[in-house]
């Protein structure tokens, strides 16, 4: 009897029960969601390997993640609920590969991105995917003959948006693939989500009561002021970045010098060129490795600059490295590291070629180390030397250079 009183009560209530679920379902279905990562990728390049590997990953680490197989068939254009993904998430992730540029709806999302990262400081953390930098902001010659096409109508106007923030994303620190774990994706995946989780977490602070986010900043400036660079550390990657660069590095750390890299992982999302130019300001000992290909770079040559003026404005010091070549070679801009500075003269203008010009000439007037002519070429012996002579000079900043560097 209690059996058939229940099933009277319940039996009715069964199509109220469906109905309600039904609507709940549809009113989740048009409530905005604030995702906390959105992804942009190719898909024929990554979305069933690397992508799929970061999305699963990331979900696996309790964050809400955007990506466009998720809810929307794959288009050119970028429907509202994609827009608003991009605009209300708290960071973006830009899987650069090699087809991205070739793809409108990329660089539509992309543009997105970097408007939001400019107008309203979201965070950007780029991957490039087994793609270099520096080609990503030389895209436009590619992009562009793939966009000339007949069948695809694309306005100037939007094309030099698309080169803009591909400009732009480029300028962000982010992780180059091929670089991480000799190309091992798995790891990579772990850097990211590690990235993702440490900042979602500190955006927590914003959210706190005044007093409390004050005294925490308050303890996070000063530390910011008690960890600033003591040594900005300049050179050419494909000549010392794995060989004395590398070494020279770790031997200033394990003294207890704070030593600016450019590879740090609190960088990613940062405009690289700002903290480098912040870093060589405020550093007090500057030291240019000049290797053959260093002139070739723009990027070693207006770091180089800035030192130079530093020196001259706030007496910092700068002591050089000259590795496998001859001072003479970089004062007066002869032989083959000469041939390769004289390739900007035409690239840029005037005035940034001589102030290139004037602060080789000054460096390479300056007393410094000659790598070839250390213990015979031994570099161990030679990052000893610099290492002890920056920490007299850290310890005493009102010592003058010694007389025992070799120049050529």
């Amino acid at each position: 009897m209690k059996k058939m009183t229940a099933l009277a009560i319940v039996l009715p209530l069964a199509p109220l029960s469906v109905y309600t679920y039904r609507l709940l379902q549809e009113k989740r279905s048009v409530v905005p969601r604030n995702y906390d990562v959105f992804l942009s990728f190719k898909g024929p390049d990554t979305r069933t390997c690397f992508t799929d590997f970061l999305y699963n990953s990331l979900v696996a680490a309790g964050f809400l993640v955007f990506r466009d197989d998720d809810s929307i068939p794959v288009g050119e254009q970028i429907g509202p609920e994609k827009l608003r993904a991009i605009k209300s998430c708290k960071i973006a992730i830009p899987i650069i590969s090699e087809q991205y540029a070739q793809s409108k709806r990329c660089l539509r999302e992309l543009t997105e991105i970097m408007d939001c990262h400019e107008k309203h400081g979201k965070s950007v953390f780029p991957v490039f995917y087994k793609v270099d930098v520096g080609d990503v902001r030389r895209q436009r010659v590619n992009f562009e003959k793939a966009l000339r096409k007949p069948e695809i109508q694309i306005s100037p106007e939007e094309m030099e948006k698309w080169w803009n923030a591909l400009t732009s994303v480029a300028m962000i620190k982010g992780w180059i693939s091929q670089t991480i774990a000799n190309g091992h994706e798995a790891e990579l995946v772990k850097m990211v989500v590690a990235k993702v989780s440490n900042d979602l977490k500190t955006m927590w602070i914003e959210r706190l009561p005044m007093f409390v986010k004050s005294v925490h900043l308050h303890f996070s400036e000063k530390k910011k002021r008690e960890s600033q660079y003591q040594v900005f550390l300049a050179f050419r990657g494909p000549d010392t970045r794995h060989s004395l660069a590398a070494y020279l590095y770790i031997s200033l750390v394990a003294a207890g010098i704070r030593v600016f890299n450019d590879a740090d992982p609190s960088l990613i999302g940062k405009d690289v060129d700002h903290e480098i130019c912040n870093a060589i300001d405020h550093c007090k000992i500057s030291i240019p490795i000049l290797s053959e290909d260093y002139p070739s770079s723009h990027w070693c040559l207006d770091e180089l600059a800035q030192m130079v003026e530093c020196k001259r404005t706030k007496r910092q010091k700068i002591l050089p490295i000259f590795y496998k070549v001859r001072t003479s070679h970089v004062r007066d801009l002869l032989g083959v590291f000469g041939e390769k500075m004289l390739k900007h003269e035409k690239m840029v203008d005037e005035c940034t070629y001589e102030r290139w010009k004037l602060a080789l000439k000054e460096v390479g007037s300056f007393k410094g180390w000659v790598s070839e002519r250390i213990a015979n070429g031994h570099e161990g012996v030679l990052v000893k030397e610099v290492v002890k002579e920056v920490s007299r000079l850290l310890k005493n900043p009102q010592a003058r250079e010694p007389h025992h560097y070799m120049p050529n």
